[in-house]
């Protein structure tokens, strides 16, 4: 399904629930896999179908390895079709059943708006882990910059590939998109209030925000995938996923339900049972800058940047 508004388009799919396709101002926003289109990735049932369709942005519930209840990957909400409740040119209404529970999702956008604006309520009857997964891809490189107090890092956790972790030894609010092959995986802490994270993308001139509320979504978890596999992933390039998350890293779910590294940090790791509104922006603004800080206005985004201040417009009472 097709949805528009003035200066921005997405594509939702409801077959399996992801966004595969987000255009703002012109600019390609979102990175998608390849092999979409290849017969026999497709065909291919020993790939989990969140991999077999991935791309652009989905919710996970549980996020990681379901090492719980053994669902797949990321969970049903992006494995599995959705229903669609209501749609319309701008905005669309679906569900999804979980394996603890289900989620209603709105996805909107407004005119002359450059944000992506996502809802997702979650009703549970057992604790869960959840994280938005936006990718995004970066052509020419980036630099990215994040609200942050503690980077931790999970070479053991994700035996995926030999890693050699960048993020090491960094300051947590500057780092750079590598230039060689990677594959790579880090979690920030962030603080309570509005978390932002932004990325600064070089060759696509802008610079691309996800905000969330950091007390519902305490972490962000950083995925680097360039170039360093093989199979059907040797083609990838410059993907950067930026996946705000309530959830154990990548310790995986069970990792989520007891003490784990990330709660040491003084954070939740998974979800009560209950009901749980969580809404999330993806956000585009024009050139290259290095964010510094990112605050909500009557109507719009303020945001502080190495050179300059700018506004852009914003819905604030999606935050409350």
């Amino acid at each position: 399904m097709i949805l528009s508004a003035r200066g921005i388009s997405a594509r939702w799919d409801a077959s399996c629930g992801h966004l595969p396709s987000l255009v703002i101002d012109g600019s390609s926003v979102l990175w998608s896999a390849p092999w979409r289109s290849d017969p026999r990735v497709q065909a291919d049932s020993a790939i989990p179908m969140v991999d077999r369709r991935l791309a652009g942005t989905f919710v996970c519930a549980p996020f990681g390895r379901d090492d719980v209840d053994h669902g797949p990957p990321h969970g049903l909400s992006a494995n599995a079709p959705w229903r669609m409740t209501r749609a319309g040119p701008e905005a669309l209404t679906a569900v999804r059943r979980l394996s603890r529970g289900h989620v209603t999702a709105r996805i909107a956008l407004r005119n002359d708006h450059p944000v992506l604006y996502q809802t997702h309520m979650l009703d549970l009857d057992r604790p869960c882990t959840f994280a938005h997964h936006p990718m995004f891809a970066l052509s020419g490189g980036g630099t990215l910059t994040a609200n942050c107090r503690a980077t931790l890092t999970f070479a053991a956790e994700t035996p995926v590939l030999p890693q050699t972790s960048r993020w090491d030894g960094l300051a947590p609010e500057l780092r750079e998109y590598p230039k060689e092959k990677a594959e790579d995986f880090a979690t920030l802490v962030g603080p309570i209030g509005l978390g932002w994270t932004a990325v600064a993308r070089h060759a696509e001139g802008d610079t691309l925000l996800t905000l969330r509320r950091a007390e519902q979504l305490p972490v962000t978890n950083i995925w680097i995938s360039n170039g360093a596999r093989g199979d059907h992933w040797s083609a990838v390039r410059g993907l950067l996923g930026i996946e705000d998350a309530i959830c154990a890293g990548a310790g995986g779910f069970a990792a989520a339900l007891t003490d784990n590294r990330v709660k040491a940090e003084g954070v939740a790791t998974a979800l009560p049972p209950g009901r749980h509104v969580i809404p999330h922006a993806i956000v585009r603004i024009a050139g290259v800058h290095e964010v510094r800080d990112v605050r909500l206005g009557n109507g719009h985004l303020a945001i502080h940047t190495d050179g300059a201040d700018m506004t852009v417009p914003f819905a604030q009472e999606h935050f409350k």
